[in-house]
């Protein structure tokens, strides 16, 4: 569930196109081979340093944790999910992919989820992983706002044995695919959180006692973490001795720490273009060009009483503006166009959608139809209730590079059609109280960004369209609030089948185009690169070779010339 982790990433990747490796359980190490001068290459040791510009506040089990690469590395990790990403290049992303829960079966109605747990799993501590621990996980840490969902709200939870559990949803839930929120949470430990049951969020959770395939030990804010392996993992030992996660205050100096060899990659999406001559000319990099998870937009705050509550109006600024030239100006060709939360290359991507694409002329006649003209001579169009000039506030988040150049190109693009533009900058946390905030009306069109990922894991995205008091309060940014898409939403999460899902998505898709609360613009590519100087194993999949979405190259790299099966 990528809840606003990429907001201000504005780049990212999509589409596995480089083949992951066997489930790590599945993995079986061979005996260490000859390196070229004859000496053996140990199979275990070595270290991986990846580098982050945004950071994680605490190890306590805020929702937060969610909302950046770094909290979310560190959930799959150092815990475990119930399920797990697909994996492979053809990967089918319906398909489950089995860690705590190995299987499951689902009721008739739809609502019962009888879950088989894995049963050679332990804490960090060494206390058994047993159903225990699901049935608290569900009774409290599924309670919490933030991480409560309507799809994990049960009406009853009876643990059957030791690895056998039922969850009884309050409402059916589709079939098409595992919940999704089985690969985004953490199963925490009973034994240690019951003390705080009633209020989980104040234990400082320091120790972050999971199951995974890493222990924590060390944690220094704003400075590193330092995770070992587990070596009773109950599936496969991750290979290198240390995985050491380095925050860096810019990316100039992450750049800089990739170059010299202190970090092996960097994670998520956050190589600009103009690094690429670079690290191309480094011969100890591996770089590569994918198609891109993150995506950008302008968010329109339709709470506040402006003329953008005209969607004639949201139709011309987007008629208006030059995708082209924000591809070429601010990414330097690096990124397409898009239009919609479905990407492209899926087959739930709508393909009849408009596409608004750069048109100064149809963006003037949409407004003169509009009533919208230049009343008072000044070159800026005039609202007809009010008289007054049509300018919007344009704001985006100061540490945005990509969202500040973006900022003045349309700034520059927009008083072509008679809107005037006051652009600005805020402080990153300012920036997102106002966003998330429409009601205060404190912005009126601010540029955004996401990293959806591929459906059915990016069902958590449609909830920025959810109006507010129908489930979207807090995540709506625009306050828009159509009934029939509140409809189309709950419906999403009780799909029967996959045409059924389809239909529905189309239907989302097409209604949010017409409206427009949100005005799409670019799909920035992925630049990944990763050393192959000490490492191999490494696996360059969605948001690059360490991310969010792919925590596989943690456990898959190995030192330089180890034979791996």
């Amino acid at each position: 569930m990528q809840k606003r982790r990429s907001l201000l990433a504005l780049v990212g990747t999509v589409i596995l196109l480089v083949s992951l490796a066997a489930p790590m359980m599945q993995c079986a190490p061979l005996a260490p081979e000859e390196d070229g001068e004859g000496e053996e290459v140990e199979l275990y040791g070595g270290e991986l340093g990846v580098g982050f510009t945004g950071g994680m506040e605490s190890t306590a089990m805020d929702p937060a944790l969610e909302w950046t690469n770094w909290g979310c590395l560190f959930i799959r990790l150092v815990y475990d999910n119930l399920a797990y990403y697909a994996a492979g290049p053809d990967a089918d992303f319906y398909k489950f992919e089995p860690r705590l829960v190995q299987s499951y079966e689902v009721s008739e109605d739809r609502k019962t989820y009888t879950l088989h747990l894995v049963e050679n799993a332990k804490w960090h501590d060494g206390e058994p992983f047993t159903a225990y621990d699901v049935e608290f996980f569900a009774k409290y840490f599924c309670t919490i706002p933030g991480w409560s969902s309507v799809t994990n709200t049960f009406d009853d939870i009876q643990v059957i044995d030791d690895y056998t559990i039922k969850l009884v949803h309050a409402s059916p839930l589709t079939t098409v695919h595992f919940p999704a929120w089985w690969k985004y949470y953490p199963i925490i430990p009973k034994h240690i959180f019951e003390p705080y049951k009633d209020d989980i969020l104040q234990y400082p959770n320091e120790e972050a006692i999971g199951t995974g395939p890493f222990k924590l030990k060390e944690f220094v804010r704003d400075q590193y973490m330092w995770l070992a392996p587990n070596e009773e993992y109950w599936g496969q030992r991750p290979y290198v001795d240390k995985v050491l996660f380095r925050y860096y205050t810019n990316l100039d100096g992450m750049l800089l720490a990739l170059h010299s060899g202190e970090i092996d990659t960097v994670a998520g999406a956050v190589i600009p273009a103009i690094a690429i001559k670079d690290i191309q000319e480094n011969p100890d990099i591996n770089l590569e060009i994918l198609p891109g998870m993150g995506l950008t937009w302008l968010s329109f705050n339709l709470h506040k009483d402006t003329p953008l509550q005209d969607k004639n109006v949201r139709h011309a600024i987007l008629y208006g503006i030059d995708r082209q030239r924000i591809i070429d100006l601010v990414y330097l060709g690096y990124a397409q166009p898009y239009d919609a939360w479905v990407y492209n290359e899926s087959p739930m991507h709508n393909p009849n959608l408009p596409q608004y694409a750069y048109n100064p002329s149809k963006a003037k006649e949409t407004l003169e139809q509009a009533g919208y003209t230049d009343t008072d001579g000044d070159g800026v169009r005039n609202d007809p209730a009010t008289g007054e000039n049509l300018i919007f506030e344009l704001s985006c988040s100061s540490g945005s590079t990509p969202g500040v150049k973006m900022g003045t190109v349309i700034g520059e693009m927009l008083p072509e059609i008679g809107i005037a533009v006051d652009f600005k900058t805020l402080d990153p946390d300012t920036f997102l109280d106002f966003l998330y905030d429409p009601e205060s009306d404190q912005y009126e069109i601010g540029i955004t960004g996401e990293e959806p990922a591929p459906d059915p894991y990016s069902e958590w995205i449609w909830t920025m369209a959810v109006g507010w008091g129908s489930g979207g309060d807090w995540w709506n940014a625009s306050y828009w609030n159509n009934p029939r898409f509140n409809e189309l939403w709950e419906e999403m999460h009780t799909a029967s089948d996959l045409p059924g899902l389809k239909a529905t998505l189309y239907e989302m898709q097409a209604l949010m185009a017409e409206d427009l609360p949100y005005a799409f613009l670019v799909r920035p590519d992925m630049i990944s690169a990763y050393r192959t100087d000490k490492l191999e194993g490494w696996v360059n999949s969605m948001g690059g070779p360490v991310s969010w979405m792919n925590p596989w190259s943690t456990t898959t790299v190995h030192q330089k010339g180890a034979a791996v099966d």
